[in-house]
């Protein structure tokens, strides 16, 4: 699969490109991860891997254009959304362990921004991103499936999950709620807003 932008000029924005995890991305992935969650609910370098080699159709990173930190110019890594595939129609510990190739379900299991990028909408952009690439390139998933805290629902009805339920995964100290979405559903909102652009 080519790794230049253009191959993925149709998610692109003015300042903000997606495309898939590389190997190479691993510890920069590894190391928002540990500082965007608790230590006891982050997941481990090895577990990013074992994604990232085994579901990497489903590991997709938001790059953003000449912002890196530490190379002028550069551009840098804000966000990435990773997941699996299940043949189970909840979550569950096992579920959410290994990746099913066969399976029509996709587990999300991070959506996460880089610290120093929270709260401009870069989260929003990914995940809307990521369901269209879904669309666009896995047509064998049906339905995606994920599980937030409390606080996080809102961001995930805004991005047209639904509530399943509280869940009976236990991940951390805290109760954690399942959502889902099928994706028939994120193809109609894609088709939805590429019409109201023709019509600007």
């Amino acid at each position: 699969m080519a790794e230049s932008r253009s191959a993925y000029s149709s998610l692109e924005t003015s300042a903000m490109f997606f495309r898939p995890c590389t190997p190479e991305d691993i510890p920069v992935v590894a190391e928002i991860e540990s500082n965007s969650y608790p230590p006891d609910e982050a997941a481990s370098p090895e577990n990013l891997a074992y994604r990232q080699t085994h579901a990497g159709a489903f590991f997709l990173v938001g790059i953003q254009v000449g912002t890196s930190p530490t190379e002028p110019g550069g551009d840098e890594m804000v966000s990435y959304v990773c997941g699996t595939l299940t043949a189970a129609d909840v979550l569950t510990h096992h579920s959410m362990s290994t990746h099913e190739p066969a399976g029509t379900t996709l587990c999300i299991h991070s959506v996460v921004t880089e610290g120093g990028h929270r709260r401009t909408q870069i989260g929003t952009r990914t995940l809307r991103a990521y369901m269209q690439w879904l669309v666009s390139n896995t047509p064998e998933v049906e339905r995606v499936l994920l599980l937030c805290k409390k606080e996080l629902i809102g961001f995930y009805e805004g991005a047209g999950f639904r509530m399943v339920g509280p869940s009976l995964v236990e991940h951390g100290a805290d109760q954690w709620y399942e959502m889902a979405q099928k994706t028939a559903f994120a193809a109609a909102v894609g088709a939805a807003c590429k019409a109201d652009e023709t019509d600007r």
